[in-house]
């Protein structure tokens, strides 16, 4: 299956986290089925590759940033950003849900602790989390 070059993809990192344009143009976004790859770099076709740049977004009924994308543009958000308290944030990092309300609007939302852009979150009145399984805190980490 090839990619195809759909720039349109990165508007919805303007429009829904109010990341300046400047910063969104510094990739190209590719889409290949139902994943949107963002790519910085000149492109070279060459047959069957697998993977190109970083995963940005899945595409469904509505389009899921990944957090791997997140964490590299995510600290030029503006808006659709929760901040979250210590005991929040590991919380969050153990793959639990934070039953609280914020001042986003809903659907997906950029996840910060302090500085440190943590992943995305699904909010609808509570924040549910999206982060991966291989991105959460273990107690074997100690």
């Amino acid at each position: 299956m090839q990619f195809l070059k759909n720039n349109y993809y990165g508007k919805y990192f303007v429009e829904r986290f109010g990341i300046p344009e400047k910063i969104v143009e510094r990739y190209t976004f590719w889409v290949r089925g139902k994943r949107v790859w963002a790519f910085s770099g000149e492109y070279i076709d060459i047959k069957d590759i697998e993977v190109l740049g970083i995963k940005a977004l899945s595409l469904g009924n509505t389009p899921k940033p990944s957090t791997a994308f997140l964490r590299v543009i995510g600290k030029y958000a503006t808006k659709n950003v929760v901040h979250l308290e210590k005991e929040q944030t590991i919380k969050f990092l153990k793959g639990e849900d934070i039953e609280e309300e914020f001042n986003v609007d809903p659907g997906y939302v950029i996840v910060k602790s302090d500085e440190d852009i943590l992943g995305c979150g699904l909010y609808k009145g509570a924040l549910i989390n999206q982060l991966p399984k291989k991105y959460r805190y273990e107690n074997t980490w100690l």
